[in-house]
């Protein structure tokens, strides 16, 4: 759970630099506000693939999110050169108070573990099994 005084850090980071990182859980979010503060992104690496991303996880990547909660819409980048895979936010600030985005980050921590996992189970799929005699 996130605490007020986190949230007070966090915005003054964002005002200075308008980026800012905070952990969730076990989640690095990046976050970013563009456009005169009026929008933000948030961004956390779900799927890390070291050379190469096997097909499976390709293919699970591109299909929507049946664990999806909140009704926050999320999307999902590729950065081919890095071998990685992100989970994306963009959102409005001009309505959003420090509950309203705590819960946001909480919830978007929450679904970036579940593509983690999903992610990762299709990863396995691909492992190419090798009988010992």
């Amino acid at each position: 759970m996130i605490v007020t005084k986190e949230l007070k850090k966090l915005f003054q980071q964002l005002l200075q630099n308008e980026h800012a990182h905070i952990t969730v859980g076990a989640t690095d979010i990046t976050i970013r506000i563009f456009d005169k503060a009026t929008l933000f992104s948030l961004a956390t690496e779900v799927y890390f693939g070291g050379n190469f991303i096997p097909k499976s996880v390709r293919a699970s990547a591109e299909k929507p999110a049946t664990f999806a909660r909140g009704g926050i819409k999320t999307f999902l980048t590729i950065d081919e050169k890095a071998f990685k895979i992100y989970l994306n936010y963009m959102g409005r600030l001009d309505n959003m108070n420090n509950e309203g985005f705590r819960l946001l980050l909480e919830d978007f921590s929450w679904l970036a573990e579940q593509w983690r996992l999903y992610l990762d189970k299709h990863d396995k799929n691909d492992l190419i099994h090798v009988r010992v005699k």
